[in-house]
């Protein structure tokens, strides 16, 4: 049998940065700023792998002084697992409000009604909702830069250590999720609310002066009025968004605070 200091040194060297790589792919998956819908097959593997091995030392190190059996390790990595899904969901709420904006302007425009017939038409990206989503990226990477979210990511682990088991969370904890995540759709309608009430506008004057003209081909008439008017509108509105998705993306370096409120710090060190 193969045994030795050199074998096991090796041996935890790969579980840390497997550990490590239970909590940043869920995060890279879910974030949209690094686009694995796109990425695909092994590349996603190498990109895990390279901001794992940021990680991995400190990891082994805890893993070299617990002595884990399997079982534990395998429970320390569906832990991991439960904490990369959470970071990724905070990390990715700015980005998906934008991208929910611009769905429902196309909604209200008309740009989906091909869709709502037959679903089996194309995908349910919209074509402004991915457009602001790409917008928001754009932001982040001119602004803040991409250090932003990985440092939350590494960040997080002075609150739970890899191989620290974490307290489940608490009323106060899910208060603050639910608060969140409440923030997210009211700031969703509160943006999407201008260009949205345009469109209502329309649909109300196209209606009246249908009533006053039976001949009137009001469905025929609104779709274009609403995709001319409506872009202009958006146009003049962008600037707007653009400052109100900056301060957006500054709550992001506010994420580690907010999650040691979610989920009490385990006690322990860092990596």
């Amino acid at each position: 049998m193969l045994t030795g200091y050199p074998l096991t040194d090796t041996f935890h060297a790969i579980l840390a940065l497997g550990l490590g790589m239970a909590r940043i792919f869920p995060c890279l998956l879910l974030t949209p700023i690094f686009s694995f819908s796109v990425i695909k097959g092994g590349l996603r593997t190498a990109i895990a792998v390279a901001l794992a091995l940021f990680i991995a030392p400190g990891i082994k190190e805890q893993i070299d002084a617990l002595e884990p059996s399997m079982l534990l390790l395998a429970g320390l990595v569906l832990k991991e697992l439960l904490i990369g899904i959470l970071l990724g969901l905070l990390l990715a709420l700015p980005f998906w409000l934008y991208e929910s904006v611009g769905a429902l302007f196309d909604n209200q425009r008309g740009a989906l009604m091909g869709g709502q017939i037959n679903p089996q038409l194309g995908p349910d990206v919209t074509p402004l909702g991915k457009l602001m989503q790409q917008l928001l990226i754009l932001l982040l990477v001119t602004g803040l830069g991409l250090s932003t979210i990985t440092q939350v990511i590494w960040d997080s682990y002075h609150l739970w250590s890899a191989t620290q088991w974490i307290p489940f969370p608490g009323e106060a904890g899910f208060h603050v999720w639910l608060t969140r995540v409440g923030k997210l759709f009211s700031d969703m309608v509160l943006y999407a609310g201008p260009p949205v009430a345009l469109m209502l506008l329309l649909d109300f004057v196209i209606g009246v002066m249908s009533l006053y003209s039976p001949q009137l081909q009001a469905t025929a008439l609104t779709i274009p009025l609403k995709c001319l008017l409506g872009m202009l509108f958006f146009i003049l509105y962008l600037p707007l968004l653009d400052h109100l998705g900056h301060a957006r993306l500054y709550e992001l370096r506010d994420l580690i605070p907010l999650l040691s409120r979610i989920v009490a710090p385990a006690a322990g060190g860092t990596p």
